[in-house]
């Protein structure tokens, strides 16, 4: 299963290659991360680009696209690494075009060109055109063919940039330049320590609390036994005027580099670094789903006594936790979880799953190691201690972070259990541990088909002269307007192994849907359905589905993993017919509701569908009773409760679990009733070119709108009317912008348009 091993917490490639963090920066509302991107293969094997993310609050991500491609001669063979600049209006962006020149070549003293390129972006994602501020032949002469990774900031009102390099007689170093302006940037200095490797990457210069640190990855330094360990190491300087201190290394696991530094408003300086390194000994089984790799968790610098670096989680995850218990001896959790102990014995041992964390004090040591496969190639770490006083683990899906002493010292790994569902054992050690969870994802399940668009509107279906495929079936489309708005969607549910199947997993790809857990069958093709716009404004459909794929999808299918990061999961009623999916409906919304998640239900009424309405109206009022959110239409109101009259209708609607009923009305807005009243909004007055799919993003957005608004499930029954207001307005602006474009998802608007 492709979603096996993905992760909660960390930021993770959508599929194919990821690497270096790059262009870290808080711009516009939103905390902007970019990073080396080399899609469509999981070996890293074709052009790095920079893909990128954004969240809100450093918790949630969402995957943007690739924002920068290899399109010029200056960058033809990678968009290599790089930094963001954030101002005012924009930010400008710095990166290493690589170029790899035909020929016989060492690639180190010839052939070899490494461009500074500046680019700048109005929103973070559109980029200006290209330019070159720097060639090989612009580089001191004592430097090689390897000078990258430019890392750009402004100070006492100059611009000063460092760049990571190899001399051509094979030692490592970093050029510093500065300038007062982007384009007169000037070598003045080169930071330099002696048998410190041949190469000096990923260069970092800032200051916390006072304090400068000289950041940079060395690579040819032999490997230790408790200090280099890995293949390439990451660390810093601590700087005096020019003068180096010792060096001291980020991280002793096997999984960390290529680490940057940014400052967010509230001063706090972050690292995010790539949680995996270049041509080491150890394996990602993750290559066999379609993707590698992911970042760490944002770590929060701060400066010891001593004068060090710490790391610690970023704060925001506080939040996540909940549930936390003592662990004595063995426990069982689901992951994504956090450890903490302290009060050590003389020898101690934390193990989750096959990885095992131990102290032993008249050593001094403490390991990490694995006891099975689960490191894949990954054998032992070790650090040596005068003393340990503490010991948080961040232990997700496939990641461990070990923040020891205070953040002191870190070891970060990747893991791979084959169950979410692992042994925590900890000995010698007063522990806790407590699960995290980020419940963020709108989960729809249910059918994913191709609509068949007519070319023309106002007419009946058979004076309907052709018709376009496109991407549909209301869940699917929940899921993509949700998702058009920066949040994160998932989609459940099984297509054909056929053309049309591609077609809808490549539209909700491209539109940030999660498809990880969509299944494929031969049994059975993807569903059609055709569409046609009567004179009276009408939608009607010819679905061509008996059986489709997604009707057949087993309720053994749906797992815990699906609904993890659940905020809320979404359904109507056209896969709850006399057939498997019903029943894979009721798996969903089970754990979901053992998740603590919103369910929310839109009958979304397809008659044709049904041999017999009185069987669509008794699955529609079995599976009521378990929504906490009701959207029905004005249209569909007397089928379903017999009386046109919502007065009437409300007390036969507030069954079960049920606490907003939302009733849309096409052009004349929406309303929600409450235990506390009714909100209504009135729709913003458009011309209409196309409605397929709008009632689905009226509730997509409705949804991501009431999660950006702190409403949980728990909240959602006292929710106030204020609240439930501004979402409906948001909705309905939403709508008004997607009808008035063709087709459902391509018209959904993103958050900048509204």
């Amino acid at each position: 299963m492709k979603g096996k091993w993905r992760q909660n917490l960390h930021i993770e490639p959508p599929e194919g290659w990821m690497n270096d963090p790059n262009g870290l920066c808080f711009f516009d509302g939103f905390y902007h991360v970019y990073f080396q991107y080399s899609p469509g293969t999981p070996n890293g094997e074709s052009v790095r680009r920079w893909g990128h993310y954004v969240s809100p609050d450093l918790l949630s991500w969402k995957y943007k696209g690739i924002v920068l491609d290899a399109d010029i001669p200056e960058d033809r063979d990678g968009v290599f690494s790089g930094c963001a600049l954030p101002s005012d209006d924009h930010i400008d962006f710095f990166y290493t075009g690589n170029v790899m020149e035909e020929g016989e070549h060492d690639y180190v003293l010839e052939g070899r060109g490494a461009n500074v390129i500046h680019v700048s972006s109005p929103d973070g994602y559109s980029m200006s055109s290209k330019k070159v501020l720097l060639r090989n032949i612009d580089y001191p002469d004592f430097c090689s063919c390897h000078v990258r990774d430019p890392k750009v900031w402004i100070e006492d009102r100059m611009y000063k940039m460092v760049l990571g390099a190899r001399t051509k007689d094979d030692k490592g170093c970093v050029l510093f330049y500065e300038g007062k302006s982007i384009e007169s940037l000037k070598y003045k200095k080169c930071y330099y320590a002696p048998d410190m490797g041949y190469m000096w990457e990923c260069p970092d210069l800032f200051e916390i609390e006072g304090k400068k640190f000289l950041a940079f990855c060395p690579q040819g330094i032999p490997q230790g036994e408790f200090k280099y360990q890995n293949l390439f190491q990451s660390g810093y300087f601590t700087l005096e005027g020019d003068e180096l201190s010792d060096f001291e290394e980020f991280d002793y696991g096997f999984d960390f580099y290529a680490p940057q530094t940014f400052a967010i408003p509230d001063g706090r300086r972050l690292l995010i670094g790539w949680m995996g390194i270049g041509d080491g000994s150890y394996t990602n089984p993750t290559t066999d789903l379609g993707w590698q790799h992911c970042l760490t968790l944002p770590r929060e610098l701060t400066v010891s006594e001593d004068g060090n670096i710490l790391q610690n989680p970023i704060r925001e995850l506080d939040s996540l936790k909940r549930k936390t218990k003592p662990v004595e001896g063995e426990a069982w959790e689901g992951l994504p979880f956090e450890v903490n102990a302290s009060e050590f014995a003389d020898n101690v041992s934390v193990s989750i799953s096959g990885a095992e964390i131990t102290w032993d004090s008249i050593s001094g040591v403490l390991s990490l190691h694995f006891t099975n496969g689960e490191g894949f190639g990954r054998s032992e770490r070790k650090i040596r201690l005068s003393s340990l006083e503490s010991l948080r683990i961040i232990a997700d899906v496939s990641s461990l972070e070990i923040y020891i002493n205070g953040g002191r010292y870190v070891m970060g790994t990747r893991f791979y259990p084959e169950h979410r569902q692992v042994k925590v054992a900890v000995n010698g050690a007063s522990a806790s541990v407590s699960t995290l969870r980020l419940n963020d994802t709108l989960v729809a399940i249910g059918e994913a088909l191709i609509d068949f668009i007519p070319d023309k509107k106002g007419c009946e279906f058979h004076e309907v002269g052709s018709f376009s495929p496109a991407t549909g079936g209301a869940p699917a489309n929940v899921c993509g307007a949700y998702s058009r708005l920066g949040g994160k969607a998932r989609m459940i549910t099984q297509l054909g192994k056929d053309p049309f199947g591609d077609v809808i997993t490549r539209t909700l790809n491209e539109a940030g849907v999660d498809t990880s857990y969509i299944s494929y069958t031969t049994e059975a093709n993807t569903a059609l359905a055709f569409v046609s716009h009567t004179t009276d404004g009408k939608s009607t459909y010819s679905f061509y589905r008996n059986p489709s794929a997604d009707m057949l999808f087993e309720p053994s299918e749906v797992t815990g993993e699906m609904l993890d990061d659940c905020y809320a999961l979404h359904f109507c009623s056209v896969s709850l017919g006399d057939f498997p999916m019903k029943d894979a409906h009721r798996a969903a919304i089970t754990i979901a509701r053992r998740q603590g998640a919103i369910v929310s239900f839109d009958p979304n009424l397809r008659f044709m569908l049904w041999d017999d309405r009185d069987a669509l109206k008794r699955v529609i009022w079995e599976f009521l009773p378990d929504c906490d959110i009701l959207k029905i239409s004005d249209e569909e109101l007397e089928f379903i409760t017999g009386t046109a009259d919502m007065g009437e209708a409300l007390p036969l609607l507030f069954v079960g679990s049920v606490k907003l009923v939302i009733l849309t009305k096409g052009k004349d807005g929406a309303d929600c009733y409450s235990a506390s009243g009714c909100a209504s909004s009135v729709s913003p007055s458009v011309t209409a070119v196309d409605t397929t799919g709008a009632g689905d993003g009226f509730i997509g957005s409705f949804l991501w709108k009431l999660r950006s608004s702190g409403i949980t499930k728990e909240s959602l029954g006292d929710c106030p009317l204020s609240v439930i207001k501004e979402c409906l307005d948001f909705a309905n602006r939403f709508c008004a912008i997607s009808v008035q474009r063709k087709g459902a998802i391509p018209s959904y608007p993103e958050l900048g348009e509204l």
